[in-house]
């Protein structure tokens, strides 16, 4: 066998090799890329609490999609007994509403808590899926009324009237702060 011929056999093996490499190289890429894609469309669910004060305070919690794309709620659970704690008919529990609920991105759920009535925290269990049908699921558990009722002042106006628009205003202004 003469040099050339090793040469050339040497060389079809490196780029044997270099092309193995290259191949693995382009296929952990598009996991990766395709990894940053779900997870910068996926849906995310949150669940918190806020409170608005026109005059009269009222205490939220609130089930919002902060994601990029439809969440499909296949299991919504939670640890506390919510019945009796809401402000409007407290017969029925409007969270159970939410187990195959779907919140599009951006979309939120909202009902009005009496703030006096929620004594401990909460552990909510959420289970749901994207279009895709990639599915998330979460668990965590929280004081819905940390943080919620911190001592703010607002400045009353003379008359009921003028009052209720004055908090109202103020209100809007502190949550776009």
């Amino acid at each position: 066998m003469d040099i050339s011929t090793i040469v050339n056999i040497i060389l079809c093996v490196l780029s044997f090799i270099l092309a193995a490499i290259s191949v693995v190289t382009v296929v952990i890429t598009l996991r990766q890329n395709n990894k940053m894609i779900e997870e910068s469309t996926r849906p995310v669910i949150s669940v918190y609490t806020d409170e608005i004060n026109a005059g009269n305070p009222f205490f939220y919690l609130i089930v919002k999609n902060f994601g990029k794309s439809p969440a499909y709620i296949t299991k919504f659970e939670y640890d506390f007994d919510f019945k009796g704690c809401y402000k409007i008919r407290n017969d029925k529990d409007y969270l159970e509403g939410l187990n195959n609920a779907v919140l599009a991105p951006g979309q939120s759920r909202i009902c009005t808590l009496d703030y006096a009535k929620i004594d401990k925290e909460v552990t909510f269990t959420l289970e749901y899926h994207s279009g895709a049908k990639k599915v998330y699921s979460d668990k965590f558990t929280i004081d819905l009324k940390a943080g919620v009722s911190m001592p703010y002042g607002k400045v009353a106006t003379e008359g009921k009237e003028l009052r209720t628009i004055s908090y109202a205003l103020q209100e809007m202004l502190q949550k776009n702060l």
